[in-house]
């Protein structure tokens, strides 16, 4: 009887993750927002992020798995501008973390810090990475079955994600499941597009709903993602205070995730690639020709400062001492 026949004779029998011991895979992962950037007032714009993305699996605590993971490299690039930013930057935000989950893939327990990331982008949460990285979905406790779909929620940010999940078809050990997720969540800002907890620091009230689509490819064999896509767009209604009028903010986000050629249950992690200096060319350009319209500059430094630049190399710094008042709020400048 061929593979996928037994495979689909036993359908609704439980799949599940596995993280033992000694287990360890490397992910390749890419991340893109399009649309609406929270920086210097507001901005369109895109970020890229590439990272690789290592995933370690622990002794189990009891019936639940433990798996750890952390960035081994990381890029990030800025309306086509390669950002100074490395590992050492980013762990700031997503530094090594331990979970432990139930084998359904339910996040039970994380020791990641409880730190808010200066912009609040959709989808994207310190506490939850495992969930946009290794961890995706979480599967049906009572089995898998093609074309019959399932439903959870998981919390980003203070508001739920609802997911919804079909089973689409299976080769060999391989599942392809369709997702489609909804979310929808109100903050304050105030005037430098920045949440606030308290009203009176608020100038506008924005309300943003996600909706998204994509698929997970879990390998039920091995009890891992091999691959997952999602492409989510969020639409957000920003209402005034004051005034009471409202505008509109769009933005697009795509996720891929795959996991490295030769990563298996018993690889060897993969070893860390040293840090590269290949952005420097371009950053220097990017920032002397910025400079001469200083916004551009500015932002430049806002989104660097973001995502966890705490310093300026010494050649940006003598470039941005015209705009130094506004570029002290993030990065300290002599």
């Amino acid at each position: 009887m061929p593979v996928t026949t037994l495979l689909l004779a036993s359908a609704l029998a439980p799949i599940a993750y596995s993280f033992g011991p000694g287990t360890t895979m490397t992910y390749d992962v890419s991340v893109q927002f399009n649309g609406f950037l929270p920086v210097l007032g507001g901005n369109e714009g895109v970020v890229n992020v590439k990272m690789a993305v290592g995933v370690e699996g622990k002794a189990p605590v009891e019936s639940n798995l433990q798996a750890s993971n952390e960035i081994q490299e990381f890029e990030l690039e800025f309306n086509g501008a390669k950002l100074p930013l490395d590992k050492a930057n980013v762990v700031e935000y997503f530094p090594k973390t331990t979970i432990q989950i139930a084998p359904t893939g339910k996040i039970l327990k994380t020791d990641a810090p409880d730190k808010k990331l200066p912009v609040k982008l959709p989808g994207l949460d310190v506490k939850h990475f495992p969930d946009i990285t290794y961890v995706p979905i979480e599967l049906p406790p009572d089995g898998i079955e093609l074309s019959k779909s399932w439903t959870f929620k998981r919390n980003f940010g203070g508001s739920d994600i609802s997911y919804t999940c079909t089973a689409e078809s299976a080769k060999d050990s391989t599942w392809h499941i369709t997702v489609k997720l909804d979310q929808k969540y109100t903050v304050l800002e105030n005037s430098s597009l920045e949440v606030v907890t308290s009203a009176k620091d608020a100038v506008s009230e924005v309300t943003t709903t996600m909706t998204g689509e994509g698929f997970v490819d879990f390998n039920a064999d091995k009890g891992r993602v091999d691959a997952a896509q999602m492409d989510n767009k969020a639409v957000s209604e920003v209402k005034d205070l004051k005034s009471g009028e409202t505008k509109q903010r769009k933005l697009d986000t795509k996720y891929a995730i795959k996991l490295k050629t030769g990563s298996s249950a018993r690889a060897k992690a993969a070893p860390q690639a040293a840090a590269s200096n290949d952005w420097w060319g371009n950053t220097v350009a990017w920032t002397s020709r910025a400079v001469n319209f200083g916004k551009g500059a500015v932002a430049w430094v806002q989104m660097a400062a973001m995502f966890g630049l705490r310093s300026l190399p010494d050649e940006l710094e003598a470039w941005l001492r015209p705009f130094r008042s506004t570029v002290r709020r993030w990065i300290p400048m002599r």
